[in-house]
């Protein structure tokens, strides 16, 4: 009898042990499982933010840093003396691709970043809802980029106008910007160029010296723009990093 129990007793032992460790195991399994899941959508989130908001992220950072060379030449010396190539956009119907890549290259590829930049703007704004941000910063992102809408807007580039920029700087259906060259293309006939002369006489204007209150809200509104995407991105400081690449 005694036996029997003690064989009773070693059986109820090992069976306990044996379900403690399926449970354990099956415990651990679904512990791992939930956070390869979690770390697969929070990867999956980087790299859509990443896609979405890197582009944004590097032209607003040329933008300013373009900008930025108009205000500082305009306080020491009154003017952006390589962009004063112009008096009037339509001063472009017939110039050769020379005086794109040479003489006009200051002004126009000024135009072409803040197109481009224009560009990604309208994109991000129609991609706001396919990006995973933590708490308000949709909002906030969206917020911004009207920021910086309007401070162009106050520049005499309206709304409307921007994002038709913009859409001109698309190819579709490769969804890449015009290149520069392709970009020049564009102004060279007089129909198509005339949807960008707002943003011409804009730049015109402040390599002239003028404008200036306009050109800081602009510069303060790119500002405020790239600091939330290099913190959105955890990436380093993209306006700081633009000036060092000149160094």
């Amino acid at each position: 009898m005694s036996a029997t129990l003690v064989c009773v007793d070693t059986l109820l032992v090992a069976l306990v042990s044996a379900l403690t460790s399926g449970i354990i195991s099956m415990g651990l399994a679904w512990l791992t499982s939930r956070q390869q899941r979690r770390d697969g959508k929070r990867v999956q989130r980087e790299t859509q933010n990443t896609s979405y908001l890197n582009p944004l992220r590097w032209h607003t950072a040329e933008v300013h840093h373009r900008l930025s060379l108009f205000a500082t030449s305009v306080e020491r010396h009154g003017c952006y003396r390589p962009a004063q190539v112009l008096g009037e956009p339509r001063e472009i119907d017939g110039k050769s691709a020379a005086w794109f890549a040479g003489a006009g290259i200051a002004l126009v590829s000024s135009v072409w970043m803040t197109a481009c930049l224009f560009a990604q703007m309208t994109r991000a704004r129609h991609d706001i809802p396919f990006l995973s941000l933590p708490g308000k910063d949709d909002t906030r992102l969206a917020a911004l980029i009207l920021k910086v809408h309007v401070a162009f807007a106050a520049c005499e580039v309206y709304y409307a106008t921007q994002s038709s920029i913009g859409t001109d700087v698309l190819l579709e259906p490769e969804g890449r910007l015009r290149s520069y060259r392709e970009f020049c293309d564009l102004l060279a006939e007089p129909d198509r160029r005339v949807w960008a002369d707002p943003l011409i006489w804009f730049h015109l204007a402040i390599a002239n010296g003028h404008r200036g209150p306009n050109l800081e809200r602009a510069l303060d509104a790119l500002h405020e723009l790239s600091v939330f995407l290099d913190d959105s991105l955890a990436g380093g400081a993209s306006l700081r990093a633009r000036w060092d690449a000149e160094l």
